[in-house]
């Protein structure tokens, strides 16, 4: 969805003053700029409450066994010039 918004100046600072179909559930928001293009982004800043809820979900995640990515036997490649000499290349 694309829409045009109003941008004013307040004190030192720059606000937009967003669309009705823009609004965020939200007291703050994260600002990124993408230098290659300029392009402004504005996300919701997740609350207090948000941010406990993820990291109960990520303690109560299981952890994986140490068979997920089992050991490995191989032995390492020999070498192939072990036993050469200039001699042998003659």
């Amino acid at each position: 969805m694309h829409a045009t918004a109003k941008l004013f100046t307040t004190g030192n600072s720059q606000a937009v003053r967003l669309p009705k179909a823009f609004r965020m559930d939200a007291t703050e928001v994260w600002v990124t700029r993408n230098e290659a293009t300029g392009e402004i982004t504005l996300q919701p800043k997740p609350g207090a409450d948000e941010l406990q809820a993820f990291f109960s979900l990520l303690e109560a995640a299981p952890r994986h066994s140490p068979e997920f990515i089992p050991p490995r036997d191989d032995a390492p490649a020999d070498d192939p010039f072990a036993d050469w000499t200039a001699e042998a290349a003659k």
